[in-house]
């Protein structure tokens, strides 16, 4: 009799499940950011409208990472910390690249990112996405080993 195979799950399935629920946040804490301080994310008129989205992406991929790399782990702390730390920075140099194409001189790329640097989205981004590490840290089983 054929031994019954256990399947093994991929360890990649959860975390585009987080990041993407990641992504759902950030856009609705964005919402009740703008609603509340009655500010756009973006308040450059020339930047088009593709920056925005353009720097939610690039801190979904810096999300996806940490949470692929959380798993295992003894502790998610350091790896929260981690996601917090390189989605700020990520979304400050995507859009201060982006921003940078659109006005054509190297300069405004310098200037975005510090304009933006201390903005509750860029900040709360990185928040959440150091809360969503722990928070699939929290659900994931572990082997009792790790």
């Amino acid at each position: 009799m054929a031994e019954a195979r256990r399947a093994t799950p991929n360890r990649f399935v959860l975390p585009v499940f987080a990041t993407v629920t990641y992504g759902a946040l950030v856009i609705a804490l964005f919402g009740f950011i703008s609603l509340i301080a009655n500010r756009d994310f973006i308040i450059e008129a020339d930047a088009g409208p593709l920056l925005g989205p353009w720097m939610v992406a690039v801190a979904c991929v810096a999300t996806f990472v940490a949470l692929v790399r959380a798993q295992g782990r003894a502790a998610p702390w350091p790896t929260a910390l981690g996601s917090a730390a390189s989605t700020y920075v990520l979304i400050l140099v995507a859009g201060g690249i982006g921003y940078m194409v659109t006005k054509g001189q190297p300069i405004w790329a310098l200037l975005f990112a510090a304009r933006y640097a201390g903005s509750p989205f860029v900040i709360g981004a990185a928040a959440l996405s150091a809360a969503v590490v722990i928070a699939l840290w929290f659900v994931v089983p572990r082997s009792p080993q790790g």
